[in-house]
């Protein structure tokens, strides 16, 4: 029965449907618990892309079980990558690492703006 037929009405529970309710785990299992990509990125407040990036390159943790569509990694391991992680923008390995990064990214603004100048001309030339 789908819901727009719902004796109950469209989006709305069956009256005899109760909330479920979720506890939190219990501490002692807090760090056995296993977490997937989406959730160990947002951790990190980055992408899903250089999550997995991080991952293949072996500069975040390994995953703890790894199944077709279902990868998965340890809370622990993730947080105490997060507080590494946090502390490399303080080293100087991290900033050259952050330097870099804006030297690429300018490199490659730069090679876009001539890029758009050239196309601009030949366009008008044309």
């Amino acid at each position: 029965m789908n819901q727009r037929n719902a004796p109950h009405g469209p989006g709305k529970a069956h009256p005899n449907t109760r909330p479920t309710i979720r506890s939190d785990a219990p501490p002692a299992l807090a760090d056995l618990a296993l977490i997937d990509g989406p959730t160990a990125a947002a951790a990190a407040c980055m992408s899903i892309s250089l999550w997995r990036e991080l991952v293949a390159a072996g500069r975040a943790p390994a995953p703890a079980f790894r199944r077709p569509r279902c990868t998965r990694w340890r809370l622990a391991d993730v947080r105490a990558w997060l507080v590494e992680y946090a502390a490399q923008g303080d080293t100087a390995q991290g900033q050259d690492a952050a330097r870099t990064a804006r030297a690429t990214a300018a490199a490659a603004s730069q090679a876009a703006r001539t890029k758009r100048k050239a196309t601009a001309a030949a366009s008008k030339g044309a």
